[in-house]
This record gives C-alpha cells, sequence and structure tokens, in this order.
C-alpha cells in the first residue's frame, strides 16, 4: 500500500509533494466541463477567424533622395501631408479625404540609406499602385517647389500585386484552443479546491490524520433483501419447530 502511494506522488525540488493521484482524478471528475468550456471557446474563436473582410493590396514605390540627415526626415514626412495628398486625390478622383488617404500610406527608410520606400495599401491592387504612382509625381514636384529639393529620383514604379497581405490563418483558432483549455483546467482546480468533500481513504487520512484499517464494502439492496428474506423464514421454522 504504501509502495503505491509513492509511486503516485512526486516531490519536487521545492519539497512539496505532487499527489499525482489527484490531479488525474481532479481531471477525470471535470472532464465534461473541461470538454465543454475548452470547445466553447473554440467555436467562438472559429467564428471570429470566419468573418469575412476585404482583401487588402500593397503596392511599393522605391525612390531616392539626395539630402542632408537634417533635412532627411523633413523630405520624408512631406509625402503624407495634404498638400501632396489632397493633390493625389483630385488627379485620380478618389472618394476619400487627406486623412483617410493618409492611413493607407506608409513610408520607410531601407537600412538608413537615401533609399525611401513608399507604400500604398488598398482594397483594390490596381489603384493601390497608381496611388502609389502618383504620390510619388506630386511629391516630388511639391518637394521642389517647397523645400527646393529636385535631386529626388524615381527608382522603381509601383505595380499590382496579385496577392493580399491579410490572408487569413487558423493561428487564432490554436490560440482560442490553448486559452480555452488552460482556463478550463484551472476552473477544475479551483472548484475541486473549492470542495472540501469527503470522498476517498486518501481524503479521511488526510483530513483525520489517522490510517485506515480497512473498509467497509457497499451493502446492495437486493442482497439486503434476500439476506432479511432469508432469516425470516429461518425463524419462521424454527418456532414451527419448537412447537
Amino acid at each position: 500500500m504504501e509502495t503505491n502511494r509513492m509511486k503516485e506522488r512526486f516531490v519536487p525540488a521545492s519539497g512539496k509533494e505532487i499527489d499525482l493521484r489527484k490531479l488525474f482524478s481532479t481531471i477525470k471528475n471535470k472532464i465534461l466541463l473541461i470538454v465543454l468550456l475548452t470547445g466553447a471557446i473554440t467555436v467562438l474563436g472559429i467564428l471570429y477567424n470566419s468573418q469575412s473582410e476585404p482583401n487588402v493590396y500593397s503596392s511599393s514605390s522605391r525612390v531616392m533622395i539626395a539630402a542632408t540627415n537634417d533635412m532627411m526626415s523633413t523630405v520624408r514626412a512631406l509625402v503624407r501631408e495634404p498638400i501632396v495628398l489632397n493633390q493625389v486625390i483630385e488627379d485620380l478622383g478618389l472618394n476619400a479625404t487627406a486623412g483617410q488617404l493618409r492611413s493607407q500610406i506608409r513610408v520607410d527608410s531601407v537600412e538608413q540609406s537615401l533609399i525611401t520606400v513608399i507604400s500604398v495599401a488598398d482594397t483594390n491592387p490596381d489603384r493601390a499602385a497608381d496611388i502609389a504612382n502618383a504620390v510619388v509625381t506630386v511629391y516630388r514636384s511639391v518637394a521642389a517647389e517647397t523645400l527646393g529639393i529636385s535631386s529626388i529620383r524615381l527608382l522603381t514604379s509601383a505595380v499590382p500585386e496579385p496577392s493580399p497581405i491579410n490572408e487569413k490563418s487558423n493561428t487564432i483558432v490554436y490560440v482560442a484552443f490553448v486559452v480555452g483549455l488552460i482556463l478550463s483546467l484551472s476552473l477544475a482546480f479551483l472548484l475541486e479546491s473549492l470542495d472540501d468533500s469527503i470522498r476517498t481513504e486518501h481524503d479521511i487520512e488526510s483530513t483525520l490524520g489517522i490510517n485506515m484499517l480497512g473498509q467497509v464494502s457497499k451493502i446492495k439492496s437486493g442482497h439486503s433483501r434476500i439476506h432479511t428474506k432469508k432469516t425470516k423464514q429461518a425463524i419462521i421454522r424454527s418456532e414451527t419447530i419448537g412447537s
């Protein structure tokens, strides 16, 4: 008996004893709760992931700006200013404001060099390329007029990209499953820790601090009735013989 208990327990380096049998028993008793909660959160993840969203495409133009380090940040910031964006909206006949168009444009430097990448994201791949190219054209003209910088050279024009940048993946579903499993297990062990009822001989020993010598098996009701009936018949027969 003592050997089996030693096998079912694990003592970590901290010195606290972990009863593996109790852990497995808790999971077994709360398996329905674990399955339902994990399944519910996973289904929510699937529903969230299945929501339809428009595809977004990105096109980029690359330019080289010959400017000093002090002027470079100002020159690059000019790309997303209303003086450039409003002219692009007018040239292309876009149904958007300067603020909306600004949110579609991104300006990045290539490894702190003179090369600048102007990227445009849009739900239409052709329109994204047209906006990127129009921004570069207007930007070069405005930079020459306002900042006196005419040394902005176009390196690569934007072309439509057929693949969207927001392709769906099942990552959110996997995350929902893991989160649901962790929450359900945590809830199962929390409920088990709050339950102070006594169900096993180990619970009796740990609660009362005594060792059990044995246990009385449960007597089924059918056996009890048969035993009572036999006892009554024996008493009646003994009375008949005695009389």
